[in-house]
Parts: structure tokens; sequence; C-alpha cells
């Protein structure tokens, strides 16, 4: 028997609304529903949809596994991280992670997606969870020309800077750095980026990294224009450098996770890539670890403006 025709844990529902999409959870039992209200009270609000996608929903059933997916550990670590395994089909995206199996629909018009756990409680943890929904809004966002990229998100003056890194490039640092000079924080992992009708969007999102969680969250409507990418590297002096259009869409094809590895979604990311670079500033920082904060947005918005200027 295949997980999608299990048993639901109850028979209460709860509707997530996302930038991308709205998503109905049901089969929920009331200790998981009482769960996702406290853990994402700003997604969990039945009065409005999404930033003007809400149009679209999907259903995501909650199941009961009969027992874990037993994956060995080799098949779900990538470049020394944790991944869920993931399988593409033309409609749906299959996710296994080390306590979760799950079907993520690809179109709302489809099949409803389904999430699988063993233990009731295991639904609602961030590791569980908010795969889902990065795999999901990484998916959606590329059918409207934007992209989900692994990056820190922080606020000045009501204008979201996206710094874009590998792992160990000082993302969760300069975030920290950021939030202590009173920045506000969108992500230290991942940023939601998406054409609105005067630019590009940086779009609030549940799914905000290790640091982000321990945060006041900006609210699951809060969305800001972009002032700039930023691709980050530690370095040995301050320091930004222009980058071409090529290296950019090289560089943020890397920090475009769960698109970036299918034949299938290659042509719409390249094209939303090279939409994203054409439109906003991107410039190489690099910055050392007792780099000032003050100093690092000095330098990046001398770094734009020289950008604009070109």
């Amino acid at each position: 028997m295949s997980p999608a025709a299990g048993a639901s844990w109850g028979s209460l529902r709860a509707p997530f609304t996302l930038p991308v999409a709205r998503i109905w959870f049901t089969g929920l039992d009331p200790e998981q529903l009482r769960s996702l209200e406290s853990s994402y009270p700003a997604y969990l609000d039945s009065s409005h949809r999404g930033s003007g996608h809400g149009d679209e929903e999907v259903e995501c059933r909650a199941l009961r596994l009969d027992k874990p997916p037993g994956l060995p550990i080799a098949a779900l670590t990538r470049d020394g991280q944790y991944a869920p395994h993931t399988v593409a089909g033309p409609d749906s995206i299959d996710l296994i992670g080390l306590n979760f199996q799950a079907r993520v629909p690809l179109y709302p018009s489809g099949e409803p997606g389904w999430l699988g756990v063993t233990q009731v409680h295991e639904l609602v943890q961030p590791i569980v969870i908010e795969n889902f929904l990065r795999v999901f809004s990484a998916h959606q966002a590329l059918r409207r020309g934007g992209v989900v990229l692994h990056s820190a998100g922080l606020v000045v003056e009501g204008r979201a800077y996206l710094f874009a890194g590998r792992s160990g490039a000082g993302k969760t640092t300069l975030t920290r750095k950021g939030h202590a000079a009173g920045a506000g924080v969108l992500s230290d992992d991942i940023n939601l980026v998406l054409p609105g009708s005067e630019g590009y969007e940086a779009h609030a999102v549940p799914f905000t990294g290790e640091f982000g969680r321990t945060l006041a969250h900006p609210g699951g409507r809060a969305a800001f224009p972009v002032a700039g990418l930023v691709l980050l590297d530690q370095g040995e002096r301050l320091a930004t450098d222009r980058v071409n259009p090529s290296t950019a869409i090289a560089r943020l094809l890397a920090a475009c996770p769960f698109v970036n590895m299918e034949a299938a979604t290659s042509a719409p990311l390249f094209d939303a890539l090279t939409g994203l670079v054409a439109g906003l500033p991107v410039i190489a920082l690099r910055c050392r670890c007792d780099d000032g904060f003050d100093e690092i947005m000095t330098a990046v918005n001398d770094g734009f403006a020289h950008e604009r200027a070109a």
C-alpha cells in the first residue's frame, strides 16, 4: 500500500497561507493543529489570501506512516548537509527525509499532496514541515519568475538586502550583526524573491533558519522591495567587486536549492535568474568576521550605486 492510501491523523484542517499559494493541511489531529497555530501564527490567518496569488490553493493530507522511510543517512546528505531525497515527477515531487515522507504538488489544479510521519508530533517539526514548504515554494516561485534563494535576508530602511553564499560564507554571522544593529531579519537561511508591480520583492517565509527562528517574525504578509543582491565571501579585507552577468547567474544558480538539479526546471530557472540579474544590482562582497555592520552596509550601498551608474 502506498503512503497516499494511509490513514489520516484526524479530521481537522488548517489554511497555511504562503506568498505563492495557500495550502490546506487536512487530516490533522488537535495536537498537530495547536502546534501549527503556535509555531506559525502569521501563516494560519484564514481571513486573507496570499500576496496576489491566494486564488491558487492546494491540499496536503497529514498521514500516519506505519514505519519511518528507512533510507540510509548517505542518501540524505549533500555536501555534508542534511538534504531530503527527492524524486521529480511531471506533476509532483516525492520527498523522503529521516522521519517523514511526502508528495509535494507542483500545480494547484493537480492531485492533492500528502505529508506522512510515524509520530503525531513529528509533522510540525521544522525538519519536516519546513522542508515540505521549501520545496513547494521553490517550484511555485519559479512558475512566477521568482526564486527561492539560499541567502541571508536583511531589511534596512524598508528595503531588503539579500546576501547569497555557500555554507560557511558568513550568512548567519552577518544576520546576527544586522539584528544587533537594528536591521530586520527575513531569514538567515532561505529567502523568497518574486517579481512585483514595481520591481522584485522579498517576502517573509516560515523557513527562517536557526537564528531567524529565535526572533519575532515580520508576519506572513510582509514583503519588501529588494535593494540588490550580494554574493558573499570571506576575505582579508572589506571590499566589493563588480560581477559580470554570466558570473552572477552562475553563482546564483548554485544558491537556488530544490530546483537547480532538475532538468525540467533548468530553462525556467535560467530565465528567472537572467531577469533577476537584469533587474537588480549584483555585487560581490568580501568581508572579515570583525567588520562592523555599518561599515559593511556602507560598502554594499556604494557598490550598488556604482552598479546603477554603470
